[in-house]
């Protein structure tokens, strides 16, 4: 854990850099669901700043905080809608299955072998449907460039690696962004200087960014057992007219016949 990093993601979001920093990341998270009228959305883990992207416009928004960013007492500021907003154990949701249209994960996990579980869980409760977006540092040096910030703490993927984690929680990604390709307290001196870093960094250092914004759906083929058949050479589909006749004749099925020792 590194010392520079603030005593909880309250403290960080009160901050002007985490103000900004989550101000450029409505952005794109507006890019990705520009109108969610009628729908339900969940965040999960420290969402709160991120949900002003659609809370107000018809959505349904609802923060649910895991334990480690429960609210601190001594941060009492509450952004707005703060009153639809829980504590949850992560792991086993107090949410009906298929309740929500869109999951936003952010500041949700911090070890690689809980991130599995997670996923599981939101995704139980979201719709088929449905859509999850995480936002996760980048392997490739984001929990450096942010050590001053809550994403210095959560767990970091590469590209193949959370495709891969996701697969096995049954989840397929579909569309990819990245964001803050230069630490917070440089990048988030202004909104406006922001964007341009950003814009600048998807030009020349593509996949570098130091946040990953990826889009998963569910699988629905995932756990689909397939039937697994040996092929089959030229000579075996010859003689499998043959065999075809001579079981029909003797009345064994085929599956017996296969079996039976050749005279």
């Amino acid at each position: 854990m590194h010392k520079a990093i603030p005593p909880s993601a309250d403290a960080f979001y009160q901050t002007h850099a985490g103000q900004t920093c989550a101000a450029l990341l409505r952005e794109r998270l507006h890019w990705f669901w520009p109108d969610l009228r009628g729908q339900r959305v969940l965040g999960l883990g420290y969402s709160g700043p991120y949900l002003g992207a659609w809370r107000g416009r018809g959505a349904l928004c609802i923060s649910a905080r895991i334990p480690e960013h429960r609210p601190d007492a001594q941060h009492a500021n509450r952004p707005p809608g703060a009153e639809r907003e829980c504590v949850v154990d992560p792991y086993a949701l107090p949410f009906d299955d298929d309740t929500f249209d869109r999951i936003v994960l952010v500041h949700v996990c911090t070890e690689v072998d809980q991130m599995v579980p997670l996923l599981r869980a939101a995704g139980r409760v979201m719709k088929d449907d449905g859509r999850m977006l995480m936002i996760l540092p980048n392997a490739l040096g984001g929990r450096l460039r942010q050590k001053n910030t809550p994403f210095a703490q959560d767990v970091a993927f590469s590209r193949i690696g959370l495709k891969t984690t996701l697969g096995h929680a049954m989840l397929l990604p579909e569309r990819r962004d990245e964001a803050l390709f230069l630490p917070a307290l440089q990048a988030c001196t202004s909104v406006r200087r922001g964007r341009r870093s950003d814009i600048a960094g998807k030009v020349l250092s593509p996949g570098l960014g130091s946040l990953i914004l990826v889009e998963a759906v569910k699988d629905v083929f995932s756990a689909t057992p397939l039937p697994v058949r040996a092929p089959r050479t030229w000579f075996k589909k010859m003689l499998c007219p043959a065999q075809e006749a001579a079981t029909q004749k003797s009345g064994v099925p085929p599956e017996e016949a296969a079996r039976m020792p050749k005279t």
